[in-house]
């Protein structure tokens, strides 16, 4: 299927630029977290995957190649 989009602008070239995606917590290790510490870090985890996939979206929409995916 074939989708033609009109676009009356393109952003500039570094909003379309795919963001380095952070390196994480380390693998090894160990560390005790509070419930509630915990919770919270999964909740911006979360939310940096939600804005991150809507950004991958919208560098699709301008680009026709989504940003790779993590681990890609």
């Amino acid at each position: 299927m074939v989708v033609v989009r009109t676009v009356k602008e393109t952003p500039p070239a570094e909003l379309l630029r795919c963001p380095t995606p952070p390196s994480g917590l380390p693998t090894k290790g160990e560390a005790v977290i509070p419930p509630n510490w915990r919770a919270g870090i999964i909740g911006l985890a979360r939310g940096y995957r939600g804005v991150s996939d809507q950004l991958s979206r919208l560098i699709q929409f301008h680009t026709g190649e989504a940003c790779p995916t993590l681990g890609e």
